[in-house]
């Protein structure tokens, strides 16, 4: 191959190397980690934490439904002992009596709202810790797979690497000093009927003229080495 063969040849397995070192990194990543397992751990320990909370809440309301119970049949007792006499104080009784009925009542029900939260938090966790273990299996499953996928795609690019360093070396010191010139992040672009592929800005026709004769030119737009193949 002549140098702008060369040049282009350069680039391409270049571009190459950095594809597959993208895909490279990416298998990486997910042989790293497991973001479907990670999310569902992280929704799983925030229904174990609502799972706790809830089950402070229902004995603090079991306490209090007791204590409530408690004093209720208490003052029952003390209203049917016949012992209290004064109209005023069996009235005043009576009313704490009905009141503490009603605070029974309000305890039990906020227990059992609780309870059957609980119940909803307890469908969702076994949910979550099935669909965790699925997702580690799929894992595990899937790892010599892509295991084996890395090592061909690490394989493929040290090959290329090496194709491409090879082609830098065989291009000539005026190309190479051109090359390295170039600000674009791809320093060389086909040229087809006529314009610059990277930019497409008409190429003159003394420029046509020296890239024929397989000379080295720069679009006058982009700065980009030009070839034609």
């Amino acid at each position: 191959m002549n140098d702008p063969e060369l040049a282009l040849h350069h680039l391409r397995l270049d571009q190459r190397a950095g594809s597959l070192r993208a895909q490279v990194a990416r298998l990486q990543a997910e042989l790293a980690a497991d973001p479907v397992a990670e999310r569902l751990e992280r929704e799983r320990a925030t229904a174990e934490a609502a799972r706790r909370d809830l089950d402070l809440g229902v004995r603090d309301r079991e306490r209090e439904a007791s204590d409530r119970r408690a004093r209720l049949r208490a003052r029952e007792r003390e209203l049917m002992s016949g012992r209290i006499r004064n109209a005023t104080e069996l009235l005043r009784l009576n009313q704490e009596v009905e009141h503490l009925k009603l605070a029974v009542g309000d305890a039990e029900e906020a227990e059992l709202a609780l309870m059957e939260r609980q119940e909803v938090v307890e469908r969702e966790l076994a949910r979550l810790t099935a669909e965790v273990a699925a997702a580690r299996e799929r894992t595990a499953a899937e790892t010599p797979a892509l295991r084996a996928r890395l090592e061909r795609l690490e394989d493929e690019t040290a090959q290329v690497d090496a194709e491409r360093d090879a082609s830098w070396e065989q291009l000539s010191d005026e190309w190479r000093r051109a090359y390295q010139r170039v600000r674009a992040a791809d320093p060389v672009a086909e040229v087809v009927g006529g314009q610059c592929q990277a930019c497409r800005v008409a190429v003159t026709s003394n420029g046509m003229q020296v890239l024929r004769r397989r000379g080295l030119l720069h679009c006058d737009n982009c700065g980009r080495l030009l070839v034609v193949t």
